[in-house]
């Protein structure tokens, strides 16, 4: 799915919500429909900055244990937008537990360069366990292949969610690290580089199928991003979203 590091935080919103619902859970219907509309101040992608103050939308459909959606980034500014396509399966296991298996379509219509090698375009695969509650943390560890641009990344994220049962909502905490690396088998241009982050989101219920989302996020990472413009090794950025259920 698209943006890892952020899955973590939806995560523990979710389970945080029906933690604090008291009410018996409806059974789980065979498909579901997922719509997001996400301000981000920043657009961050593996504690690398792509894009200034940014509007992201997204469409998600599941069915059974199958999810396919599209994910865009578009800037404010004059800047160059993303739309991303993937298509998933998660295999459950024992005590809510998954692996979760899929790839990603990463598409640039400007025809943005990717890490020293330009195209329209790059695909992904990715293979995932995440889940079950560990003494209220919800571990992750990813491992993710770009097949055009050579490069593998590993991903270890972490949750934990503090009801604030008052008003009604929670302090969704995520912390994530990754370290990401082409394998030099076709070029050698990018050195290995580690990335992490940080952030608290909270989420608040307006209807059965809506939900308000505001977060602070923190990123960093250890690879000298000055010659794509930016030159920032740390960043402290903001969303505001709103979630749709169907």
């Amino acid at each position: 799915m698209k943006k890892i590091a952020l899955t973590l935080a939806v995560f523990a919103a979710g389970y945080s919500a029906q933690a604090a619902d008291a009410t018996v859970a409806a059974p789980k219907p065979a498909y579901t429909v997922t719509t997001d509309f996400t301000y981000a101040s920043e657009y961050v992608f593996r504690g690398q900055k792509q894009s200034n103050s940014t509007f992201q939308a997204s469409a998600e459909v599941g069915y059974t244990n199958f999810y396919a959606g599209v994910w865009t980034n578009q800037p404010l500014r004059n800047e160059a937008n993303e739309v991303d396509l993937y298509l998933g399966y998660s295999f459950p296991l024992q005590n809510d537990w998954k692996i979760d298996a899929g790839v990603t379509s990463y598409n640039y219509a400007e025809g943005t360069t990717l890490a020293g090698k330009s195209g329209l375009s790059t695909y992904e695969t990715y293979v995932g366990l995440t889940g079950g509650s560990i003494s209220g943390f919800t571990p992750s560890v990813y491992g993710y292949y770009d097949w055009k641009l050579d490069n593998y990344t590993l991903q270890a994220s972490v949750g934990y969610s503090l009801p604030v049962k008052q008003i009604g909502t929670s302090l969704d905490f995520a912390v994530t690290y990754g370290y990401s690396a082409n394998t030099g088998r076709y070029f050698t241009n990018k050195a290995p580089g580690s990335y992490w982050g940080a952030g608290v989101t909270v989420p608040y219920k307006l209807a059965p199928n809506a939900t308000l989302t505001g977060g602070l996020q923190y990123a960093g990472n250890d690879e000298d991003t000055t010659a794509a413009g930016f030159g920032e090794h740390y960043k402290l950025y903001y969303t505001i979203g709103l979630t749709l259920g169907f």
